[in-house]
C-alpha cells in the first residue's frame, strides 16, 4: 500500500511540477522581445512595460519624463534595434593619438595636458570626479561638431491649442580650434575655444537677430557681438552671460546648444548620477533631403510630437549627469542624458531655482557621410516648455561638416545674415 500511495503521490507531484514548467514557459513566451516596429502609445504602454524590447526591459528603457510625455502628451515612439554607431574615421584617429590625456584639477575643476580626442579615458562610476570629467569631454570632443560646422534650419513655434504659430528662418554654426580632428589638434592660441554663431535668417524684419561669440578654455568670458539693424553694423557686447541667453524667439537658452554649451568650470558642480539605456533616435533621415514639418511632427495637439512613422527610437546606453547652474543662469540644473560610446547628448531635462520641471530639449541623429567619411549629423532639435506649453522645433534643412572655411566665423556673419546672404550657397 505504502508503494502505491507514494507512486501516486509522486506522479501529483510530477504532474504538479510539470504544469509549473508549462506556466514557466508560457510566460517566457508571452515576456519575449517585442516585435521591431512596434509603436509604442499610451493605449499599449502598460501591456508593453514589463515586457522587453532588444534585450532590454521596456521600463528600463522609459525615463520618468519620457513616460510622463507618453502618458499626457500622446507621443508615440516606434521601436527600432540598437545598431552601431560609426562616426568619422578622424575622430577615432585623433582619440588614439591624443586621447585620454588630459589632468583635471580636484580644486577648480579646470583641464591642463589636453591635447586633443577625448579628454579622459575609461570614467568610472566610482570616481567622484565622474561628472565633470564627462562634461569636459563633451565641452573639447562632441563628434557631431566637426572642426567647422554650420547649418540652416526652419525654425517652428507651436501650441497644443493653436498648432503652429510662427515660423522662421535660422543659422548655426561653430569652429573648434582645440580638439580638432583635421590636421593639427589645435590652432591659435592655447586658450581659444571656439567660435559660436546663432541668428536669424528670415523673413526679414527679424534676419540679423543673433550672437556671434568667441569662446576660451581658460575660464576667460566670452567676446560676444549683435548685429544693430538701426545702423546695419555688428557690434561688440557684452559676452560674459550671453551663453547663458535665450535664443532669439525660441523656447531655450544657447546653453541648451547641443545640451550644454558653457565651459564646465563655470558651474558649481557636475555629478554622474548612473548609467543606464534610454530610447533615443539614430536613424532618422537626412537632414540635406526636402522634409515638410508634416513629415517630422505630428500635426495634432500638442503640435510637438515627433512623426512616428518617420522617427524610429533605439535602445542607447547613456551616462546621466546633473549639472547644477550658476547662480545667475535661469535652470536651477539640468539632467543630461550622453552616449556611453562618445561625448554627445540625446536630451536633458531643465529644471527652474524651485526645483520644477520647466523644459526637455532633445535632438534626433542621423549617420550619414560627408564625402568619403562617415558623419553623425542632428536633424532635428525640440524644445519643450512644459510650464509655458509652447515648444521650438528646429528641422534642418542643410548642414555640413569639416567643409566651411575659417573666413566664414566671424562676426560679419551677422550682417550677412541681416542681408539675406547667409545660406548654403554663401556657406561654399
Amino acid at each position: 500500500m505504502l508503494n502505491i500511495k507514494n507512486k501516486i503521490e509522486n506522479k501529483f507531484i510530477g504532474l504538479f511540477i510539470a504544469n509549473i514548467l508549462a506556466t514557466s514557459l508560457s510566460s517566457t513566451v508571452l515576456a519575449a522581445d517585442i516585435t521591431a516596429g512596434t509603436i509604442l502609445s499610451k493605449d499599449n504602454i502598460d501591456q508593453l512595460k514589463s515586457q522587453t524590447f532588444d534585450g532590454h526591459k521596456v521600463s528600463d528603457l522609459l525615463t520618468e519624463k519620457m513616460e510622463m510625455m507618453i502618458r499626457d502628451y500622446n507621443l508615440k515612439l516606434k521601436l527600432a534595434p540598437n545598431s552601431k554607431v560609426t562616426l568619422n574615421s578622424n575622430w577615432y584617429e585623433a582619440d588614439k593619438k591624443y586621447g585620454g590625456s588630459a589632468i583635471l584639477d580636484a580644486n577648480t575643476h579646470m583641464v591642463s595636458s589636453y591635447q586633443g580626442g577625448v579628454p579622459f579615458h575609461n570614467v568610472s562610476e566610482s570616481d567622484p570626479n565622474a561628472g565633470w570629467k564627462l562634461a569636459w569631454n563633451h565641452y573639447y570632443s562632441n563628434p557631431v561638431i566637426g572642426d567647422t560646422w554650420a547649418a540652416d534650419a526652419e525654425v517652428f513655434i507651436t501650441e497644443p491649442d493653436n498648432g503652429v504659430i510662427d515660423n522662421f528662418g535660422a543659422a548655426n554654426a561653430r569652429m573648434r580650434n582645440k580638439g580638432r580632428i583635421n590636421g593639427e589638434p589645435s590652432t591659435g592660441k592655447d586658450n581659444d575655444h571656439s567660435r559660436y554663431l546663432l541668428v536669424l535668417s528670415k523673413p526679414y524684419d527679424v534676419a540679423g537677430l543673433g550672437v556671434f561669440n568667441k569662446q576660451y578654455s581658460d575660464g576667460k568670458v566670452d567676446d560676444g557681438w549683435v548685429y544693430l539693424k538701426s545702423i546695419r553694423r555688428s557690434r561688440r557686447t557684452a559676452g560674459g552671460k550671453s551663453w547663458m541667453d535665450p535664443q532669439p524667439k525660441m523656447d531655450l537658452l544657447n546653453d541648451d546648444n547641443q545640451g550644454s554649451l558653457g565651459m564646465p568650470a563655470w558651474f558649481p558642480n557636475w555629478q554622474l548620477l548612473e548609467k543606464r539605456w534610454i530610447l533615443a533616435v539614430v536613424d532618422a533621415h537626412d537632414p540635406n533631403a526636402a522634409f515638410n514639418i508634416e513629415d517630422t511632427l505630428e500635426m495634432a495637439s500638442p503640435y510637438w510630437n515627433p512623426n512616428s512613422a518617420t522617427q524610429q527610437w533605439s535602445p542607447r546606453e547613456v551616462w546621466v549627469v546633473k549639472g547644477t547652474m550658476p547662480e545667475e543662469h535661469p535652470y536651477g540644473h539640468k539632467i543630461l542624458y550622453m552616449d556611453t560610446q562618445f561625448p554627445t547628448y540625446y536630451m536633458t531635462e531643465n529644471y527652474d531655482k524651485k526645483g520644477d520641471f520647466w523644459r526637455l530639449w532633445r535632438q534626433s541623429y542621423v549617420q550619414t557621410k560627408e564625402g568619403v567619411n562617415d558623419e553623425l549629423y542632428f536633424v532635428n532639435t525640440q524644445a519643450i516648455d512644459f510650464q509655458r506649453q509652447r515648444a521650438t522645433y528646429i528641422s534642418i534643412t542643410y548642414m555640413t561638416n569639416n567643409v566651411v572655411t575659417e573666413d566664414f566665423f566671424k562676426p560679419s556673419a551677422l550682417k550677412k545674415a541681416a542681408a539675406g546672404k547667409l545660406s548654403k550657397q554663401f556657406i561654399h
